[in-house]
Order: C-alpha cells, then sequence, then structure tokens
C-alpha cells in the first residue's frame, strides 16, 4: 500500500480548489435565496399614486347619476334653484365627510375601510354586520347597477331611438363584469393607467354639456326662464331631508380610497390630496352641469327622462347625443372598473380577520391581487344583476350609506375621547365630526319616518347579519365533516388560484 504523495497529482491543486469552493459558495447562496423566495409571503403592493388615485376618485364619486338620473333631488327640492342648493350642500357635506374618513383611515391604515375602522374599535360583531350590510347593500349592488348602465349606453348605440331588449343588455353587463374582473387581477398597474383616460373622458362630457347650457344661454327665451328657477320650491322637512340623502348618494363612492388605504403610495401626503382636488371638481362640475340641464329642459323633462344627458344632447344637436352617448358609456365603464378594483379589499381584510372563509383574504402570489375576494363579489352581484332587483334597492342603498357613515364617525369621536394623544397625521375640528353626526342621524330619522317599507329593508337585511355572525362566526364547534369539507375546498382552491396569506 503506497503512501499518498504530496506531488499535485493527488490532490487538486490550489487554483482548482479555489474555484470549487467559490463555486460551492454560490450555489449555496443562490439555494438560499431560492429557498427565501419561496417562503416570501405576498403582500399588497403600493402601485396607486396621487394622479391614478385622483383620477380614480373622480371617476367613482357619484358615478355616472349625473348623467342618467340626476333627478332625484330635483323631485324632493321642488326647483332648480333649490336644487342646485342642494347638490352644493350635499358636495361639502361629503367633502367634510371625506376629512373625518381620512383622520380614521390614516390612524388606522388597513385595507377594509369601515369595516376594519368599526371591527378595530368595538369589536367583532358591529364589524362584521358594518360587512354584511356593505356586501348587500352596497357593493352587490353597485357591480350590478354599474354593469347594467355601462351595458345600457353601450347597446343604445345600436338601437338608436329604441329601447334595447333586457335580456341583451343583462348578458352584455354581465360579460363586462366579467372581463373587468379579470383585467383587475391580472393587471392592475394597467388598469389603474388606463383608469386615467376613462375619468378624462366622464369631465369631457359634463364639458360638454355646460359649454352647451352657456351657449343657450345666448338665447332671450332661456335666459327669461332663469328668474322662475326658484319656483315650487319645498318647504316640507321630509322632502328635503330625502332630497339631502339623494345628494349623499349623489356623491357617493369617494369612500373606495379608504379600502385601498395600503395600496396608496405615501398615504399621509397623497389621500388628502386627491380627496381635496376631487371634491372641488365635481362639485363646481356636477353644479354647473344640473345648471345647464335647468337652463335646457324643463322640469318635467327632467323628470322623466331615464337619460338626461342624451335627452340634453337631442335638444342641441342630434349629432351631439350620439356623442355623449359614446362617452358616457365609457364613462360608465370607468366607474364599473373602479368599484372591481376597490371593493374587494373590504372582503380580503375580512377573510384576513376570520370574518369571511380563510380563503377571502389570501392573494394572488404572481400579481399581487385579492383573487378569491374578487371572485367571490361577482356572485351576488350577478345575481342581483339577472333577479332584475337593484332599481328597488336603491333607497335602501342611500340609507346604509348614511348608517355606515354615522359608524365611522363614531368611531372617530370615541378615538378622540379613549385616545387624545395618538399620533394623528390630519386631525379635523371636533365641532365637524359632531355636526356631521347630527346631520346624518336626522336624514336616517326623517328618511325611515317618510318612507318606511323601502327603507326598513336595509334595516332588515343588516339585522340579518346579526345571526349570521354567530353562526359562521361565533360557533367553533362545527361538525368535523364541515371542517374537513372547508379544509380540502380552501387547499384545492388555494392551489388552483395560486393564492397564499400575505405578509402582515
Amino acid at each position: 500500500m503506497t503512501e499518498p504523495t504530496t506531488n499535485g497529482t493527488d490532490f487538486p491543486d490550489s487554483n482548482h480548489a479555489m474555484m470549487t469552493d467559490k463555486s460551492d459558495v454560490k450555489r449555496r447562496k443562490s439555494s438560499v435565496k431560492v429557498t427565501v423566495e419561496n417562503q416570501e409571503e405576498p403582500k399588497l403592493k403600493r402601485s396607486i399614486g396621487l394622479f391614478s388615485a385622483t383620477t380614480m376618485l373622480i371617476a367613482n364619486t357619484g358615478g355616472n347619476g349625473i348623467f342618467i338620473a340626476s333627478t332625484a333631488i330635483l323631485y324632493y327640492a321642488g326647483s332648480p334653484g333649490f336644487a342646485l342648493v342642494l347638490w352644493v350642500v350635499s358636495g361639502l357635506v361629503n367633502f367634510g365627510l371625506s376629512g373625518c374618513f381620512t383622520e380614521v383611515g390614516l390612524l388606522l391604515p388597513k385595507a377594509g375601510g369601515p369595516y376594519f375602522y368599526v371591527m378595530q374599535v368595538f369589536g367583532s360583531l358591529p364589524g362584521f354586520v358594518v360587512l354584511w350590510g356593505f356586501l348587500w347593500m352596497i357593493m352587490a349592488p353597485a357591480w350590478a347597477l354599474g354593469g347594467y348602465t355601462a351595458s345600457l349606453y353601450i347597446i343604445k348605440l345600436a338601437f338608436p331611438g329604441c329601447t334595447p331588449p333586457d335580456v341583451g343588455v343583462k348578458l352584455l353587463a354581465a360579460a363586462l363584469l366579467v372581463i373587468l374582473m379579470f383585467l383587475n387581477c391580472l393587471y392592475m398597474k394597467v388598469v389603474t393607467k388606463f383608469q386615467s383616460v376613462l375619468s378624462s373622458l366622464k369631465v369631457i362630457a359634463m364639458l360638454i354639456i355646460i359649454i352647451g347650457g352657456m351657449y343657450k344661454l345666448s338665447d332671450k327665451r332661456y335666459r327669461e326662464q332663469l328668474p322662475l328657477f326658484w319656483e315650487g320650491t319645498t318647504t316640507d322637512p321630509g322632502n328635503i331631508a330625502l332630497g339631502l340623502v339623494s345628494g349623499y348618494f349623489s356623491y357617493g363612492g369617494w369612500q373606495v380610497i379608504t379600502i385601498l388605504m395600503e395600496e396608496v403610495k405615501d398615504p399621509i401626503r397623497n389621500v388628502p390630496r386627491s380627496l381635496s382636488l376631487t371634491f372641488v371638481t365635481v362639485i363646481i362640475l356636477y353644479t354647473v352641469t344640473n345648471f345647464s340641464y335647468c337652463v335646457v329642459l324643463s322640469m318635467p323633462e327632467m323628470l322623466e327622462s331615464n337619460a338626461v344627458a342624451v335627452t340634453f344632447g337631442y335638444h342641441l344637436h342630434p349629432t351631439l347625443s350620439v356623442v355623449i352617448s359614446v362617452l358616457v358609456a365609457l364613462s360608465c365603464v370607468s366607474t364599473l372598473n373602479v368599484l372591481i378594483l376597490g371593493q374587494p379589499r373590504m372582503v380580503f381584510a375580512a377573510g384576513c380577520n376570520g370574518h369571511m372563509p380563510g380563503l377571502m383574504g389570501m392573494i394572488n402570489r404572481k400579481y399581487l391581487t385579492p383573487w378569491p375576494a374578487t371572485f367571490f363579489v361577482s356572485i351576488p352581484a350577478l345575481a342581483i344583476l339577472f333577479s332584475g332587483s337593484v332599481v328597488r334597492l336603491i333607497d335602501a342603498m342611500s340609507l346604509y350609506t348614511c348608517m355606515m357613515v354615522s359608524s365611522v364617525l363614531i368611531v372617530l369621536l370615541y378615538l378622540r375621547w379613549k385616545k387624545p394623544m395618538a399620533k394623528r397625521p390630519i386631525k379635523m375640528p371636533i365641532i365637524l365630526p359632531i355636526l356631521e353626526l347630527m346631520l346624518s342621524t336626522v336624514l336616517i330619522c326623517l328618511s325611515v319616518y317618510q318612507k318606511p317599507l323601502e327603507l326598513g329593508l336595509c334595516l332588515a337585511i343588516v339585522a340579518a347579519g346579526i345571526p349570521v355572525y354567530f353562526i359562521c362566526v361565533e360557533w367553533k364547534s362545527k361538525p368535523k365533516v364541515f371542517l374537513r369539507f372547508m379544509e380540502r375546498s380552501t387547499l384545492f382552491l388555494k392551489t388552483l388560484l395560486y393564492v397564499e396569506s400575505p405578509a402582515q
């Protein structure tokens, strides 16, 4: 047996050894990197800047009611002049509310909006009730109404002068819902940029109407109608309250920014600025647009029209009505897109907090968007769309909006009392949330008094969330068969959708 030698033939030389060592180190580092990447939990990405947030809010604040049936306020006001006053007051009330929401949102900067605020401060049951009401009274009906309105205006271009088939309108609305849902799941960054273009079309449509109204004022016949603007002004407190409730709804939708709080870049700076820019813009545009309607159209024409912008266009020029129809159709798609982008984040937050199945609180590992929550909301939205009940829910939607606003104002006042020294990036004058809460409470009471049957539906749906909470959330000892089914279903869908719980 020979002794080992050190002549370089039995052992590798030093250069080869160094290369091998470096190769091994590189391989180990690569292995560690892959392992870390595979184990890293995904999280929502901050992709919404000041400009995209502002355009998103302009598109969603009030939706497209300004083009379709901005006549509820006029009906309750009794005169065009008082209707314009209610438009301004409603806008300012919402502007103040947005400041209160921003204070709470920056103090509790998590996805979920009003649901998350109420749950954090008052506990699990109140938070779930807010979520339940939002799902059935705001989210699903808003998707259905947005899809139906966008579809109606698109099809009207192919059926000018006649009523399009309702089945065709609903089928196209469902297709729009599905297409926009998948676009928001797969290409959120592209969609938010494209949203800016769509939002500009809403502003362009209003500017066309405003210019048309100002042009008509050059005609003496239209100027002579101005002194009659105040004839028939209501003095009934109930009608004034219902007019303000309609104003709440007519400016609603800006709350979506609080739901998207976790995805806004530098929210302390961008959220207040985007809300301020939005309200200054929409209050001016909405008020002047309604003034133009009142200049050109008679009060009966406005009240009878379900597409007041198109009716306005016909009075100016037939071609202009087609242009307005195209702009309104695209604007409706824009509003629907914002709803699909923002509102599922509340369901996502509920999934993270145990108020929804755990699958709802997961996001896709590749696209970092809440796929399960988005798909889930589409189910009741499509059901309401094809049931044809969305129009009957509008009054209840307005009331629930007031109730949800009141709950957030109570949260703000409670936090001021219990945590006066907490760091608040924005702090509103204390008198503002108190006045807003008083106004909201009065509006709720008067609305229920004026329309007890329709608005009682809202209270019944919200109250139904209480037994659902105790059965689905509080009841921990569910049958093992059910628990195994849920576990296997979650695992299957988690693998199918390639989703994972986000990093906290």
